[in-house]
């Protein structure tokens, strides 16, 4: 578990560096072009390290590990009333 955090964090670091490096590249004097690649580079590393942080937590969750068993849950449950009761989807009622 400790193996796949490292690499996580790794890839994410990694990940930051590569996404970022266009944000520091500014051609002017007077540092206007500076104060903005520093707000862009504040931004993008809080998205990517909440963004790595999230990939992380649902897969120590187990949530990767079988994405089609909600789908199958939310068909299964649209078919059952509140009691748990099967419900008769072609049943016709008269106006």
């Amino acid at each position: 578990m400790k193996r796949k955090i490292v690499i996580s964090l790794l890839c994410v670091a990694v990940m930051m560096m590569i996404f970022i490096a266009p944000a520091s590249a500014h051609e002017g004097v007077g540092g206007d072009e500076l104060a903005d690649a520093d707000s862009m580079l504040i931004v993008a590393m809080i998205f990517v390290l909440m963004t790595g942080m999230a990939v992380m937590w649902s897969w120590a969750n187990g949530e990767l590990k079988n994405p089609e068993a909600v789908k199958t849950q939310m068909m299964l449950d649209a078919l059952l009333d509140e009691d748990g009761d099967e419900l008769d989807l072609y049943a016709l009622t008269e106006a």
